[in-house]
């Protein structure tokens, strides 16, 4: 079993690895039968050739930068914020690793929304700095 260490480690490798295009060293943090989900398309990857073929596939010139790492035992999550030429998004991602190696990865994508009317008196409207989300209202 990972301590919670050597998970913090292992998955700051992973966002470090995949920011530096270092695809070699990406695919060592990861199982052999690594699955790697986004829940909001209903597409699934399995497999750690195929995993760091999409990352080495995926288009235009993007960024990330990571926001907060949490890790407990052989489970972590973390924040990113996510560029992809102009256009900004926050990412969320949940691991589990095995062996000491990253055995699921998955990613949610959340949209920017308005908020439903009858709550302006209760909340401010902003960005916050640490997570940046592109609005279609410039805000």
């Amino acid at each position: 079993m990972a301590s919670t260490e050597q998970t913090r480690v292992t998955v700051r490798q992973y966002f470090d690895t995949m920011a530096a295009r270092d695809w070699d060293a990406f695919g060592e943090v990861l199982a052999e039968d690594v699955v790697y989900e986004m829940p909001q398309t209903a597409e699934r990857i399995t497999g750690r050739e195929q995993l760091v073929q999409f990352n080495r596939e995926y288009p235009g010139d993007w960024r990330i930068s990571v926001t907060r790492l949490i890790a407990d035992g052989e489970t972590a999550t973390g924040t990113m914020n996510f560029t992809v030429g102009d256009e900004d998004l926050v990412g969320l991602v949940y691991f589990e690793l095995a062996g000491g190696l990253i055995s699921r990865v998955t990613d949610f994508w959340p949209e920017p929304y308005e908020p439903p009317a009858g709550r302006e008196h209760l909340t401010e409207r902003g960005v916050s700095g640490l997570d940046r989300l592109s609005r279609p209202d410039g805000s």
